[in-house]
């Protein structure tokens, strides 16, 4: 996640207010939605944030002519009545989007197979190929669906009891029996960080469903597009904004919040807060643990979820990436071995052509890391370069003597994840989405500190870009029905 050679600004000159009715601290996606609904209800909103451009995960970076997307590939719930697509059009936000279809791939080493953009047709191709199986994939996605509607309303329901408990791989194992099956239905688990048999039913769920009903979007001109959007909006409806500014303290007044203290010393009162960073560093760092008790020993106890090594390639030359699908590449060859390491692999340029230099294209991978694996690492610069080369030799098994034709090479870190977002361990999806950590588990929006409030993926409902749109529109929400 290399820095950019592009800063976005905002587009007006002003002086700070001397009081702002909320402060928004990170400027990642659900904080951008969670300011620009405030703004638009006409309040004086500042959002902060420690980078010099907005968004978060979902940013881009420029290298001689290619525009490479810093972490997020494609956005679910896009379409008209979904989430994404239903914030956009109340805060009136126009953009272009490219459909993806298919959504993705999964490439095992003895089979793969093509996950289309309809939910229908995926599951009339899986009862195809698995006939055996019929019945149970058509009770499977029912619930699924029925699960989805419950957490996605927020409500107690039968179907949220029978499965607030369960890991993914329980819920799989519970349907069928088919092996290959249930590696097809676990293998987009990369989107949560976490394996099936580690991981909440409810968390997949999530975000299966959204991609499966809605399907997947790439925004014309790349992320970074997606997250100026909504902080342009913003800036539009009257909101102040400090990039590359750095909040040193939530200041107090008793067990109510008064404002922040920015490194430099300034002070600026506020009604509210809204926290879209790490909440560790919240609690602990921003608050210096002034709070419940019970409520830090919470979050001490909470994991955050993996990080992972990004590889940015640009490549130019007659060369063939006809044999790159988009979409994940498993070392996994049974169900029980699906916690083994993966590829993700993206060409951008074959949906977006004007990410490159003309005939030139962008391959992108993403490559799953156990936590064990990076946390003792000291020399963070050889195991860039290491990495760098073993993932750039095994793209090479699809596109021979691939190294010919790299123009421009980039590669982030979980320790570069870190630097730029400040998440503990470069976290890539806030906290874990075990069962113990996931539905009512998760970090409440509203704290026990008055007026401060939680938004993101370190909150409910979890990560993802969908995910974390309706986290800050919730909160947005919720902080307006209180002040009403």
């Amino acid at each position: 996640m290399p820095s950019s050679d592009k800063c976005i600004q905002s587009t007006k000159k002003y002086n700070l207010y001397p009081y702002y009715d909320a402060i928004i601290i990170g400027a990642g996606i659900a904080g951008l939605v969670c300011a620009a609904f405030l703004a638009k209800c006409g309040k004086k909103v500042l959002l902060i944030e420690q980078h010099f451009i907005p968004g978060g995960y979902c940013t881009s970076f420029r290298r001689k002519g290619f525009t490479f997307d810093a972490a997020v590939h494609h956005i679910g719930g896009c379409g008209k009545w979904s989430v994404v697509g239903r914030c956009l059009r109340t805060l009136g936000i126009e953009m272009d989007f490219y459909p993806l279809d298919p959504m993705d791939h999964l490439i095992f080493p003895n089979f793969s197979i093509e996950i289309p953009a309809d939910m229908d047709e995926y599951i009339a191709r899986l009862q195809d190929r698995y006939p055996l199986e019929k019945d149970n994939i058509k009770d499977f996605f029912q619930d699924f669906v029925k699960l989805y509607r419950a957490t996605f309303n927020n409500e107690k329901s039968q179907i949220i009891d029978r499965y607030k408990d369960q890991t993914y791989g329980e819920m799989l194992n519970a349907f069928f029996k088919n092996d290959e099956l249930k590696m097809t239905l676990a293998g987009q688990w990369g989107y949560i960080g976490l394996p099936p048999t580690q991981a909440s039913a409810i968390a997949m769920c999530q975000m299966m469903i959204n991609y499966l009903k809605d399907g997947a979007f790439f925004p014309a001109g790349g992320t970074q597009e997606f997250a100026n959007a909504f902080f342009k909006k913003f800036i539009d409806f009257g909101g102040h904004d400090m990039l590359s500014s750095r909040v040193e303290k939530i200041l107090l007044n008793g067990n109510s919040v008064k404002g922040v203290k920015l490194q430099d010393g300034k002070e600026i009162p506020a009604g509210l807060v809204v926290s879209n960073i790490d909440a560790r560093q919240t609690f602990f760092g921003l608050l210096e643990g002034k709070t419940d008790l019970s409520f830090l020993n919470k979050i001490s106890e909470m994991r955050e979820s993996c990080s992972f090594f990004l590889l940015y390639l640009g490549v130019g030359g007659d060369i063939d990436l006809s044999r790159l699908k988009r979409g994940f590449y498993h070392t996994a060859t049974d169900a029980s071995t699906m916690d083994k390491e993966w590829l993700y692999i993206s060409v951008p340029t074959k949906i977006c052509p004007s990410l490159a230099p003309s005939n030139k294209q962008i391959i992108s991978v993403v490559v799953c890391l156990d936590k064990a694996m990076y946390k003792n690492v000291t020399d963070w610069k050889s195991f860039k370069e290491s990495m760098t080369l073993n993932t750039i030799n095994r793209l090479e098994a699809y596109i021979p003597d691939l190294k010919k034709y790299i123009e421009v090479k980039e590669s982030a870190t979980p320790k570069t994840l870190e630097r730029y977002t400040s998440n503990t361990n470069g976290a890539a999806y806030g906290w874990e989405v075990t069962v113990d950590q996931m539905w009512e588990n998760r970090l409440p929006q509203k704290t026990p500190i008055e007026n401060l409030y939680l938004t993101g993926h370190w909150t409910k409902p979890g990560p993802g870009i969908c995910a974390v749109v309706s986290s800050g529109w919730g909160v947005a929400n919720l902080i307006m029905e209180n002040w009403r």
